[in-house]
């Protein structure tokens, strides 16, 4: 279970540093520097990450508890981000350095040869401001290297997402880079499927909490909303939404911590992304207007639920691959009841084929994972 301490250290901070006008402000001024030093001295930016390659400690449970909780409130910062580069680098065997980080999507077309860079890497999320960008990729030779990017060799042309926060289109215009042997682009790919799916369950949670509420305290007829049974029926589907999501992302995780856990990753982005677009029609239509002004927290939640589902893998994309592994398993049963992974999911790469399946990085070496990428024939918003 992730430390009770952390957990109550997120109920404190999150919702006290950013409360709708902050979140708001973000959108229009850019990242919050001192919200991100504030988090940093916290440890809050490197949990998951070994203290040895310059984290935070704590384990992957914990990570996702931080992403759970910053999806939640509508955190703009780029905590899944800087842990999946963070958990690249580490899994290298090279330090982490301090400062947001991004990581830039594995179906990037960039190309390493020797210690050369170039390519278009598309567009990556919160690459503006980043101390360093990382990337997973395939050398020249077919080997799997993490590289590390100096910001100041990338062309980057400023971009947003549909919740306001940097997603810039870039490009390698320089190109001598560090580079260690890691993991290839598709455990990149399902490390930020799996981050993704917690700051969804925590947006969707959010969103759940915001309408019970509201139709709590919103009178119509001379009572709350909330006693009608149709306002009930969107209340219902928000909670069971959550709990959902929730448990999938807490059960991938943990399939994480022994092995690869493709399929748990695979099917718990799946789940994610189908009830963050039931969460967030059921939250407005509870809501009503007052749910899409810029006043209301609501829209900031629902803006990311459309986001952070089509990033990491669409649900067709995502359940085109858990439908190829089932379909040379032993079939649903056992892959529902195994505590372990024990369905083995071809990967794909960046060209669109399949793969074998990647080898896990030993848990010695692998510290918690992060993300914003694009599935593998679909490219993120």
């Amino acid at each position: 279970m992730p430390d009770s301490d952390l957990a109550g250290l997120l109920a404190d901070f999150f919702p006290a540093t950013f409360p709708p006008s902050a979140v708001t402000a973000a959108e229009a001024d850019g990242p919050p520097a001192p919200e991100w030093a504030a988090a940093a001295g916290l440890g809050l930016t490197l949990v998951g990450v070994a203290e040895e390659h310059g984290g935070s400690g704590g384990d992957l449970l914990d990570l996702i508890e931080v992403l759970r909780a910053a999806g939640e409130w509508a955190v703009p910062l780029p905590l899944a981000e800087t842990g999946l580069a963070a958990w690249l680098l580490a899994a290298a065997g090279a330090r982490v350095p301090r400062g947001p980080l991004a990581v830039i999507p594995p179906a990037a077309g960039l190309t390493l040869s020797g210690d050369r860079l170039t390519g278009d890497a598309g567009r990556v999320p919160w690459c503006r401001g980043a101390t360093r960008v990382v990337a997973a990729l395939i050398d020249d030779a077919g080997r799997p290297r993490v590289a590390s990017i100096d910001p100041g060799d990338l062309s980057i042309r400023p971009g947003t997402d549909l919740a306001g926060m940097p997603h810039d289109y870039v490009t390698v215009r320089a190109g001598h880079v560090e580079s260690w042997p890691g993991p290839d682009p598709d455990q990149l790919f399902l490390r930020g499927a799996l981050y993704r799916a917690a700051q969804l369950a925590g947006a969707i949670n959010g969103a759940f909490e915001i309408t019970r509420r509201y139709v709590a305290e919103r009178q119509q007829f001379g009572r709350p909303i909330g006693q009608f049974q149709a306002v009930q029926a969107h209340v219902v589907e928000l909670a069971q939404a959550a709990a959902i999501t929730a448990l999938a992302a807490e059960r991938a995780a943990r399939a994480a911590m022994t092995g690869p856990a493709a399929f748990e990753i695979l099917a718990a982005k799946s789940v994610a992304t189908r009830h963050a677009g039931l969460a967030a029609r059921a939250a407005h239509q509870a809501h009503g207007a007052i749910g899409m002004t810029r006043e209301y927290r609501l829209q900031h939640l629902t803006r990311r639920l459309h986001t952070w589902s089509r990033e990491f893998g669409s649900e067709a994309a995502v359940n085109t691959r858990l439908g190829a592994a089932l379909a040379g398993s032993r079939g649903l049963m056992a892959a529902a009841t195994s505590v372990a992974s024990t369905v083995p999911v071809p990967a794909t790469a960046p060209d669109g084929t399949t793969v074998p399946e990647a080898t896990a990085v030993p848990e010695a070496t692998a510290v918690p994972e992060a993300t914003a990428v694009p599935d593998g024939t679909t490219r993120g918003a």
